[in-house]
């Protein structure tokens, strides 16, 4: 799959509605919601050995992007430490996400992408990644193809 095609049927695939992106620039960390995640911020990388080694799409912005999204009006959160806690940064992260929108953290889960975002604001689905995340493994993309298509 070519990265517009696995671009495509993310987008097709996903429940979410918004999308919550974090990024750290300078030793701030910056918060923007945005109506998709562009093609530019994210880049076709292979998945460790240890976890099947597949391609997949990972979210990764560069100094022009988080400049142009700071810009553009994303939120500055505070200090990087922010993320310094139980779970891993981007887990942290969305705990943040849900404390700043005052719902209560239900912890780390594993709910598909396609079933409903990370978390709900004001009725919408959004999905909420810190850069450097996992957007889709391509073995997810054709498993939710074969099913749509009734195999």
């Amino acid at each position: 799959m070519t990265k517009e095609t696995m671009i495509r049927n993310y987008r097709r695939f996903s429940a979410a509605e918004k999308y919550t992106l974090g990024f750290i620039y300078k030793h701030e960390l910056y918060m923007a919601t945005v109506e998709e995640i562009a093609p530019r911020y994210m880049k076709v990388e292979r998945a460790s050995s240890k976890n099947g080694g597949g391609r997949k799409l990972q979210f990764r912005l560069n100094n022009k992007y988080k400049e142009q999204l700071i810009r553009k009006g994303a939120k500055k959160l505070g200090s990087e430490s922010l993320l310094q806690g139980e779970y891993n940064k981007g887990v942290e992260f969305e705990r943040l996400v849900y404390e700043m929108n005052k719902i209560e953290y239900r912890g780390k889960d594993s709910v598909g992408f396609w079933v409903e975002g990370d978390i709900e604001i004001n009725g919408k689905q959004v999905q909420v990644k810190l850069e450097g995340a996992q957007v889709v493994m391509e073995s997810t993309l054709e498993k939710l193809k074969k099913k749509a298509r009734g195999c």
